[in-house]
């Protein structure tokens, strides 16, 4: 891992094409620790993006740690996207709390994958994140080659306990088709449960 004040030719262009993406020129970036204080993540932060009364977050750096599927290193490396209520604050905890089952607890992360428990959040019903492809910005997060390294993003959606069952037992595709046909706030995390 690089020094935290030197940041990599790749995070850097990480960072461009998020800005980009979001449309603000100089977005703020906050940075999380981990409770061990060893590791850390940069969360970039887009007011009224994708829409108005909504925030955009993203990871900026997550992709310089490899990304391991049963024990390998995959080809690529991921940076994750989210987005919520202005109203709700915290989201970039959550990305970061899904940021570090990845750098620290090795957590491999595709479509369809659900991280379970990562959301602390008081009063409200999700609990953990579903990763989607990143439809909301069309096609500005495309997977593409940056410094040598493939780097891909995904979108971290909150779902239920009870959404989270129904991909289990039904597949990731069948919770998609059910969220997209129920109609619902994506963004809110005080939303109903779908199941």
């Amino acid at each position: 891992m690089r020094h935290a004040d030197h940041p990599s030719m790749r995070t850097k262009a990480v960072a461009r094409i998020t800005a980009n993406a979001f449309g603000v020129e100089k977005p703020p970036v906050c940075r999380f620790l981990d409770n061990n204080r060893k590791s850390f993540i940069d969360i970039l932060e887009a007011r009224d993006n994708p829409d108005r009364a909504l925030i955009s977050y993203a990871t900026v750096g997550l992709s310089e740690h490899p990304l391991l599927h049963d024990g390998k290193e995959y080809g690529a490396g991921v940076e994750l996207l989210g987005v919520c209520r202005s109203e709700s604050q915290s989201f970039g905890n959550v990305l970061a709390t899904a940021a570090f089952c990845i750098i620290n607890s090795s957590w491999f992360c595709a479509p369809g994958i659900i991280f379970p428990k990562v959301i602390s959040v008081h009063d409200t019903p999700m609990r953990n994140i579903y990763f989607a492809y990143p439809f909301l910005w069309q096609d500005a997060f495309v997977s593409r080659s940056l410094h040598e390294r493939t780097v891909a993003w995904l979108l971290a959606v909150p779902v239920t306990d009870a959404e989270t069952e129904l991909a289990s037992r039904f597949g990731p595709a069948e919770l998609e088709r059910q969220l997209a046909g129920a109609g619902i706030d994506l963004f809110d995390l005080n939303r109903d449960s779908i199941v």
